[in-house]
C-alpha cells in the first residue's frame, strides 16, 4: 500500500501540493482555535464540598458536620480519597476521582450522595457543591482602586460585590467570581441587656420583631374602570435605597407594646451601621484593599477566558464612579511568556535546520523541500491536537520542539536519496538537464528510465527504513501513556504532540517529498542574463522587506543598525536568485561538505572493518563512563577494582585514579521541575492562636518589606480566605503572592531562588516561621494533591486530637534528628493551639430559672457572637442584619460570666448563674483523611542527596524509630506525603515498562530485517546514545526525574534511526553484489557505509542543531523544556558511535559465518536488477503522466 501512494504522489505533484496547502491552512486555524495554557491542567480530579456553619466551633463542625459528610461520600463510585477540614464556621471536604472519571459526573454523584447525607446534619445547616472548576482555575487576581477623591473599604466592597462581581461571573467561561477584603456592610443592632430587663423584653421577642418587619406582601389584584392593578406592600427595610431611611426602619420597628406605649427597637438597643464578621482580608503593597478572583471554568481556554474578563472589565470601568480594577495576578502573561519561548524556539529550530541543510547539500531547492515539510509537518500535527483534544501549553509543544530533529531527518533521508539518484541518471545522461524530459518515444521505458521512475526508484528504496524508523520512535514514547496522576496529564500531551508530529513528518517525507522533488529537483541551468535579472529582482525584493516590514524589528533585537540588515538581506536575495538561475543536480562526490565528510569517515571506517576489537572498544568505555555517570563511577570500577586486588595490585595508589574515580558520583533522584512562573508564592505559618488583627498586622508589615527588594514588581496578601470553596484557608494563613520584575531590570548575579531567600529572610518576622519555596501555580497543586503547603511531609493518622497532637510534636523531635533535614524548616501542625473559652450550662440551675440547656446556648450565641437575622433589600444589594449585645459588655473575658441575661419570667441574672465558663485550648482547624484525623510535619531537605533518596531514608529512620525512641498511640501511623509520591510512583512504572518498550523496539528492528544478530547490531546504538546522554546529564549537574526520563525515552526512538537507515543499504547492496571472500564482505560494507554517511550525519547535525535554541533558551518554561533536551543532545552527540558499531558488526557477524562454513542468502550470487526497470514498467505506459514546466 505504501507503495501504491508514492506512485500516485509522483503521478500527481501538482495535487499533492494542493493539498499540502489545504491541510496547512486547517492546521493553522487549528492551532488559533485549541485551548492555549502555561502548563497542562495537572489539577486533581476534584469536587468540593463547602458547608457554612457561622459562629461554630472546628470541634462542632468536624463531629457534626465534616466526619458525617467524609464518611458518606467515601460511598461514592469512583472515590479514591475523601480529604476533611473543619475550621470555625466551615467545612470543607473533598473529594477526589480518579482521573479517568468524567469531572461532571464526578459532581452529579456528589450531589446525589449529599442528598441522602443531609439527614445527618443539624438543622439548617446545607452543604453545597464548590464551582465547576479546580484549584488551578484561579487564573486572574485583581483589586479595585478608589478614585482620587477617596473611596471607603465598604463602599468598594459593595462595588466588588454587586456591580464588578455580577459583570465578571456573566463572562463567558468564568465559573465564579469569588470577593476578598474590605468590609462588607452591616447593620448592627447592639442590645442593652438593662433596658431589655427594664421593659421586660426577652431577646427571642426582639429577634422575632425583626424577622417580622422586613417582608413584602402581594395582594393579588384589583380590577377598576377597565385596568387591572396589581396590589403590593412594601416592608423591606431600606426599600428606597436610602441607608439613614434603613436604620430609621429598624429603631422605629415595635417589638410590642406595654400599657398603650409601643416598645420600639431603638428603646432597648442602638441601630448602628457596621463591618460584618469576616475571616478573610487583602492586602496590596501594604496598604489593606479590596479585590476579587476570577476562577476559570473546568475545561476552558484560560487564555480566551482571561481575554473576555479584560474586556468585561474594560467595558463597565466607566460606570465605577472613577474606580478602576488593576489586574494584579494575570496568568496570560505567564501563558504568553512561555509561548513565547516555544514558539522562538520552534522558529529558530526551523531556520537552523535549513541551514544545516543548505550548507550540506549546497542546492537551494533541495533545502527548500526539506525546510518547507517542517512547517508542513507542524501545522499538520495541529490538526491531529484540535481532534484529539490536546492543547497548546509548554509541553505539547515541547514535543513538537524535541520532534523537529527526528521530523526532517525522514525528509533529509527520502530527500538526499532522490538527490543521488538522480544525480547518477544525469550524469549517466551525459549532460545536465537531459533528464528533464518526460517518457517520448525517444525515450522507451524499458531502455531509459524517466525522471518520475528515477524519483519513485528511490523513494522506494528507503521508504522501508523511513516507517520502521518511526515506528520506533513511535513505539518509544508509550511509556508515557502508562504514567498516573500528575505525571500522565504533564507529560501525554508531549507524548501526543511528538507522536503526531513525527507520524505527520513521516506522511510528509514518503508523500509531499517525492513529488516536490519531481517538481523542483533538476538542473536547469539559465543563461547569465537571465539569472541576473532573477538575482536582481530577488534582492529588491528582500531587501525591501527587510527595510519596511521586520529588518527593525530583527536590527533591534541583535544590535545592529537598519541599513545593515537590510544590506544583508539584499546580498542574500541577490546570492539566492543567480543560484536559483544557475544550480544543477551535482554527483554527491563533487559536493564539498559530502567530501568533507567521506573524508574524514572513510579512513576510519576501513580502520574499524579491519581491527574490530579496537573500534568496538571505543563505544565500550563510552558505555562504562555513561553508567558509572548513572550510577557512580565508584560502583561501575569496584568489580575491577576487586580484580585487581586478586593480582596485588591496588589501582587507588595509580596517580589520578582516585581523582578520575569521583567525577562522577551519580545522579541524584527529584521531584519534576517546576515551572519558573515569574512570580513567588509565600505561605508563612503563624501561631493559632494569633488575632485577626495581629495577622493583618504581620501581613501588611511583610508586604512592605517584601515589596522593598529591587526584584519585586507587586506584593498581593491576604489572610484568611476569599469567599470560595476552593480557598479552605483558616483566618489566620498568610498568602502572598509576590510578582518580579523582568530579569533584565534585577541586580546582576541574582537568581530567582536568591529572591526568594531574601523574602524569607526579611518576611520571617518574630511568631512567623520560614516557608517553603513555592510558586502560584507549584503551590495550588501541592496543597490539592497532599492538603499540605510544602512539597513534602509525613502525615501522622490518629483518633484523638489530644494524643495527635503529641504525636506529631515528637515525630518532629525526631526528624530533626535526620542529617538530610533542614532542621529550620521542620513544622509540625498545632493541633490544639487555639485558645477556646468554653461554657458548659449548669442544666439544674437553669431550670430554677425556667430555663433550658437550649435557651442559655442561644442566648449565649445571640448575646455574644451575634445572629444575622434578615437581609435587607435595598435595589439590587443585600446587607444583613446582626443582632447582638453591646461590645463593651462581650470583649473582655473575664466580664463574660457577669453577662446579664434576661430569663422567661422577666429577671435577670449573671450568666455564671447559668453556666460555667472556663478557657482552654483547642484546635484551630481539624484535617482528616478518608474519615481519620491527620496531623502533618512539613520540612524540606538540605540537598546532601536527593529528595527521593532523602525521603527514602527518612521513612527508614522513622520506622527504626518507631521500636526505640518513637512512642506512637496503638492504631496511629506514619506517612509520607508530598509531590514526590509522583516521582516514586512514575519510577515504579517506567522500571517495568521502558525495557518492556525497549524489547518491543528490538522486535520492530527484528521485522525489518528478520535477523537476530543484524538486529542487535543496529540496537546497540540504544545504550550508546543512553550513555552520552546519561554523561550529559551528570555534566549539565541535573537531577533525575521525570522531565529526564521523558527525554531518555524521546532518545531511545531516535538512537536507531541511522543504524535501521545504514543497515537496509547495507542489506540491500549485499544482495546485489557476488559475495565470495571476507574482502568482498568489507569491501561491500565499506562502500554501503560512505554511501550512507551523508544522511546520517546530516540527521545527527540537524537534530543537535535543532536542539540548540532549546537548550539556549532563557525565556518562561525554558527550564522544563531543557531538561527532557539535555539527555537527547547528550545522545545524539555520542550518536555517530553508530555509523561505526553497526557496519562493523554488520560484517563481523557475516564474516564470522563465512569463516565456520555457515550459509547465508547473502554469500549466493545476486541479481542483477536494472535501475528503474520495475519502475518505468508501473509508471510509463500510462499516457497521462504531466511534464511539469
Amino acid at each position: 500500500m505504501l507503495n501504491h501512494l508514492i506512485r500516485f504522489c509522483v503521478k500527481e505533484p501538482w495535487l499533492v501540493v494542493l493539498l499540502t496547502v489545504g491541510l496547512s491552512i486547517a492546521g493553522w486555524i487549528s492551532f488559533k482555535s485549541i485551548p492555549i495554557d502555561a502548563i497542562p491542567n495537572i489539577g486533581e480530579n476534584q469536587v468540593i464540598v463547602l458547608t457554612p456553619w457561622p459562629g461554630r466551633s472546628p470541634k462542632d463542625i468536624e463531629d457534626q458536620v465534616t466526619y458525617p459528610l467524609s464518611v458518606s461520600l467515601l460511598a461514592v463510585p469512583g472515590a479514591e480519597s475523601v480529604r476533611g477540614k473543619s475550621m470555625f464556621g466551615y467545612s470543607f471536604v473533598q473529594v477526589t476521582f480518579k482521573d479517568e472519571i468524567d469531572f461532571y459526573w464526578a459532581r452529579s454523584r456528589v450531589s446525589e450522595q449529599l442528598g441522602s447525607a443531609a439527614s445527618q446534619l443539624p438543622d439548617g445547616v446545607v452543604p453545597q457543591l464548590g464551582p465547576d472548576a479546580t484549584g488551578l482555575g484561579q487564573v486572574y487576581y485583581y483589586t479595585l482602586q478608589p478614585p482620587d477623591a477617596g473611596m471607603g473599604l465598604a463602599e468598594l466592597r459593595s462595588m466588588q460585590d454587586f456591580v464588578v462581581k455580577y459583570e465578571l461571573q456573566a463572562v463567558e467561561g468564568v465559573s465564579e467570581v469569588a470577593s476578598i477584603g474590605g468590609y462588607v456592610r452591616q447593620y448592627q443592632i447592639e442590645v442593652d441587656p438593662d433596658k431589655l430587663r427594664f421593659h421586660n423584653v426577652s431577646l427571642d421577642k426582639l429577634a422575632m420583631a425583626i424577622n417580622g418587619s422586613n417582608l413584602d406582601v402581594g395582594a393579588k389584584t384589583v380590577e377598576t374602570t377597565g385596568m387591572e392593578f396589581i396590589v403590593r406592600s412594601k416592608g423591606f427595610l431600606g426599600s428606597g435605597g436610602d441607608k439613614d431611611k434603613a436604620v430609621e426602619d429598624i429603631e422605629e420597628t415595635v417589638i410590642m407594646q406595654r400599657d398603650g406605649v409601643p416598645v420600639r427597637v431603638r428603646d432597648v438597643a442602638d441601630v448602628q451601621i457596621g463591618p460584618d464578621f469576616r475571616r478573610g482580608a487583602l492586602d496590596y503593597n501594604g496598604v489593606e484593599a479590596v479585590g476579587g478572583v476570577v476562577v476559570m471554568r473546568y475545561g476552558e481556554n484560560p487564555r480566551v477566558v482571561i481575554d473576555r474578563v479584560k474586556e468585561k472589565i474594560a467595558a463597565i470601568t466607566p460606570s465605577l464612579q472613577g474606580v478602576t480594577i488593576h489586574g494584579v495576578y494575570d496568568r496570560s502573561g505567564l501563558i504568553d511568556e512561555t509561548m513565547e519561548t516555544l514558539t522562538h524556539a520552534l522558529r529558530d529550530e526551523i531556520i537552523i535546520t535549513a541551514i544545516i541543510i543548505l550548507l550540506f547539500l549546497l542546492h537551494i531547492r533541495s533545502s527548500f523541500i526539506v525546510a518547507i515539510c517542517l512547517p508542513a509537518a507542524v501545522l499538520m500535527s495541529f490538526i491531529a491536537m484540535r481532534v484529539v483534544g490536546v492543547g497548546a501549553n509548554i509541553m505539547s509543544l515541547a514535543g513538537i520542539a524535541i520532534a523537529i530533529g527526528t521530523m526532517v531527518d525522514m525528509a533529509i533521508i527520502v530527500s538526499e536519496n532522490i538527490y543521488q539518484h538522480l544525480a547518477d541518471w544525469e550524469k549517466r545522461a551525459g549532460r545536465g538537464g537531459v533528464g528533464s524530459q518526460e517518457a517520448s518515444p525517444s525515450f522507451p521505458p524499458p531502455t531509459s528510465p524517466t525522471r518520475a521512475a528515477v524519483v519513485y526508484d528511490a523513494t522506494i528504496e528507503v521508504a522501508p527504513a523511513v516507517v520502521t524508523a518511526v515506528a520506533t520512535t513511535i513505539v518509544s514514547f508509550l511509556p508515557v501513556f502508562f504514567l498516573t496522576g500528575r505525571d500522565y496529564k504533564l507529560f501525554s500531551p508531549l507524548a501526543y504532540t511528538k507522536t503526531f508530529a513525527i507520524a505527520a513528518a513521516m506522511i510528509v517525507a514518503v508523500t509531499i517529498v517525492p513529488a516536490l522533488c519531481r517538481l523542483m529537483l533538476r538542473s536547469n541551468v539559465r543563461r547569465k542574463s537571465t539569472a541576473l535579472v532573477a538575482a536582481l529582482s530577488l534582492s529588491g525584493l528582500l531587501g525591501a522587506a527587510a527595510h519596511f516590514l521586520w529588518g527593525s524589528r530583527l536590527a533591534e533585537r541583535f544590535g545592529f543598525e537598519t541599513w545593515i540588515v537590510t544590506a544583508i538581506a539584499a546580498t542574500m536575495g541577490f546570492i539566492g536568485g543567480w543560484q536559483l538561475m544557475r544550480e544543477r543536480i551535482r554527483p554527491i562526490e563533487e559536493i564539498p561538505s559530502s567530501r568533507f565528510v567521506r573524508w574524514i569517515y572513510a579512513a576510519r571506517l576501513r580502520h574499524a572493518l579491519n581491527h574490530k576489537a579496537i573500534a568496538l572498544s571505543f563505544p565500550a568505555v563510552l558505555l562504562v563512563v555513561g553508567v558509572g555517570a548513572y550510577v557512580g563511577m565508584p560502583t561501575v570500577l569496584r568489580p575491577i577494582e576487586k580484580v585487581a586486588n586478586l593480582f596485588g595490585a591496588d589501582l587507588n595508589d595509580f596517580p589520578g585514579y582516585v581523582d578520575a574515580k569521583h567525577v562522577f558520583t551519580g545522579l541524584q533522584s527529584d521531584d519534576w521541575i517546576a515551572l519558573d512562573e515569574g512570580s513567588w508564592f509565600y505561605m508563612p505559618t503563624l501561631y493559632p492562636a494569633a488575632s485577626f488583627s495581629q495577622a493583618m498586622q504581620v501581613l501588611q508589615t511583610q508586604d512592605v518589606l517584601i515589596g522593598q527588594i529591587p526584584e519585586v514588581k507587586d506584593v498581593l496578601g491576604k489572610i484568611g480566605r476569599v469567599e470560595s470553596a476552593l480557598d479552605p484557608a483558616p483566618a489566620a494563613m498568610v498568602e502572598t503572592y509576590v510578582m518580579l520584575k523582568p530579569e533584565s531590570e534585577w541586580r546582576e548575579g541574582v537568581s530567582a531562588r536568591d529572591v526568594w531567600d531574601e523574602i524569607n529572610r526579611v518576611a520571617t518576622l518574630p511568631g512567623v516561621t520560614p516557608a517553603s519555596a513555592l510558586q502560584p501555580i507549584e503551590g495550588r497543586v501541592v496543597m490539592l494533591q497532599s492538603g499540605i503547603k510544602a512539597p513534602m511531609a509525613i502525615r501522622v493518622y490518629g483518633d484523638e486530637l489530644e494524643t495527635l497532637a503529641d504525636a506529631a510534636m515528637d515525630v518532629a523531635a525526631e526528624l530533626k534528628k535526620s542529617p538530610l533535614i533542614n532542621v529550620g524548616t521542620v513544622n509540625p501542625d498545632i493541633v490544639l493551639g487555639k485558645p477556646y473559652v468554653e461554657f458548659t450550662v449548669d442544666r439544674e440551675a437553669a431550670s430554677r430559672y425556667g430555663m433550658s440547656s437550649s435557651m442559655v446556648n442561644q442566648v449565649i450565641e445571640t448575646a455574644l457572637g451575634g445572629m444575622n437575622l434578615i437581609k435587607t433589600v435595598e435595589g439590587r444589594e443585600r446587607y444583613p442584619v446582626r443582632l447582638r449585645y453591646n461590645r463593651d459588655l462581650r470583649e473582655q473575658i473575664d466580664g463574660l460570666k457577669r453577662l446579664p441575661v434576661v430569663t422567661q419570667s422577666g429577671a435577670v441574672v449573671p450568666l455564671e448563674e447559668l453556666a460555667k465558663l472556663e478557657t482552654t485550648w483547642g484546635p484551630g482547624a481539624i484535617n482528616s483523611e478518608n474519615g481519620r484525623l491527620v496531623a502533618h510535619v512539613s520540612f524540606m531537605t538540605n540537598g546532601v542527596k536527593g529528595d527521593l533518596e532523602s525521603v527514602e531514608a527518612i521513612e527508614d529512620q522513622l520506622r527504626e524509630a518507631q521500636t526505640t525512641t518513637l512512642s506512637l498511640p496503638a492504631g496511629y501511623s506514619l506517612e509520607a506525603v508530598g509531590s514526590f509520591r509522583n516521582q516514586i510512583e512514575a519510577n515504579l512504572r517506567l522500571m517495568w515498562i521502558i525495557p518492556l518498550v525497549i524489547s518491543i523496539n528490538l522486535l520492530l528492528i527484528y521485522l525489518e530485517f528478520r535477523n537476530f544478530a543484524i538486529s542487535l547490531a543496529v540496537f546497540s546504538g540504544i545504550p550508546v546514545a543512553f550513555a552520552g546522554g546519561m554523561i550529559a546529564v551528570a555534566t549539565m549537574d541535573v537531577e533525575l526525574n521525570t522531565a529526564v526520563w521523558v527525554g531518555f525515552i524521546a532518545l531511545f526512538g531516535l538512537a536507531v534511526d541511522d543504524g535501521v537507515v545504514m543497515a537496509t543499504y547495507i542489506h540491500q547492496l549485499l544482495k546485489k553484489r557476488k559475495i565470495k571472500s571476507v574482502e568482498d564482505i568489507r569491501n561491500v560494507v565499506y562502500e554501503a557505509g560512505l554511501k550512507r554517511i551523508r544522511p546520517c550525519m546530516m540527521t545527527t547535525v540537524t537534530t543537535l542543531a535543532a536542539l540548540l535554541p532549546v537548550l539556549i533558551a532563557t525565556g518562561r518554561g525554558a527550564d522544563v523544556a531543557r531538561a527532557m533536551a539535555i539527555p537527547v543532545f547528550g545522545g545524539m552527540l555520542a550518536e555517530p558511535f553508530t555509523s561505526f558499531i553497526v557496519p562493523t558488526l554488520y560484517s563481523g557477524y557475516l564474516e564470522l559465518k563465512m569463516r565456520f562454513g555457515f550459509q547465508d542468502e547473502l554469500f549466493e550470487e545476486a541479481r542483477e536488477v536494472g535501475v528503474g526497470r520495475e519502475a518505468d514498467a508501473r509508471l510509463l505506459p500510462s499516457p497521462s503522466l504531466p511534464t511539469p514546466t
